[in-house]
Parts: structure tokens; C-alpha cells; sequence
């Protein structure tokens, strides 16, 4: 079995009531039945901030991209995609 860590914390009595009439009607003890959501909150609370990472990553590379471009369009001569991208390159025919 997995460490176990101790945590206390309040309820109001109304809360602290549902919560007990909860886990009566599944068969759970209250301290089950809050340990689990305690659970539940911090898995999604967890998910959430790796989204918010990916976005911040997605969104840093973007703006690189764009400056790249911005760089490589700033001449006034043409651009040469085949460099760049797929989308210049001509496509091949089969031998």
C-alpha cells in the first residue's frame, strides 16, 4: 500500500451533512467518499494545467513561427518555399 498522507479540513454543517447522507446511500464512510472528490478535484485540477502549458507552448511556437516568416518576407525579393515548406515543393510523379 501507497504512503498515506493525512489531511484535515472543515465543513460547514449542511455541507458536512450531504456529504454523510452521500456516502450512507452508496455504502461509503464520509471520509471515503471526500477523499475520493479530494482526489477527483486535484486529477482535474492537474489536467488543467498541463493544458494551460501545452496552450503557452502552442502559442510561444506561433509566434516564432510568424517571426520567422516576417523575417523571411521582409525582402523584396521572392521567396523560394521549397525552402520553407512542403506546400512549395512540386510534387513528384511515380517512376
Amino acid at each position: 500500500m501507497a504512503n498515506l498522507h493525512q489531511l484535515t479540513f472543515e465543513l460547514d454543517e449542511q455541507l458536512a451533512d450531504q456529504l454523510k447522507e452521500a456516502a450512507r446511500e452508496h455504502g461509503w464512510t464520509p471520509e471515503s467518499l471526500a477523499a475520493d472528490c479530494v482526489a477527483q478535484h486535484l486529477e482535474i485540477a492537474v489536467r488543467h494545467r498541463v493544458v494551460i502549458e501545452r496552450m503557452e507552448a502552442v502559442d510561444a511556437h506561433i509566434a516564432a513561427l510568424a517571426e520567422f516568416v516576417g523575417e523571411a518576407t521582409q525582402s523584396g525579393e521572392g521567396i523560394d518555399l521549397t525552402k520553407i515548406c512542403r506546400s512549395g515543393r512540386k510534387s513528384r510523379t511515380p517512376d
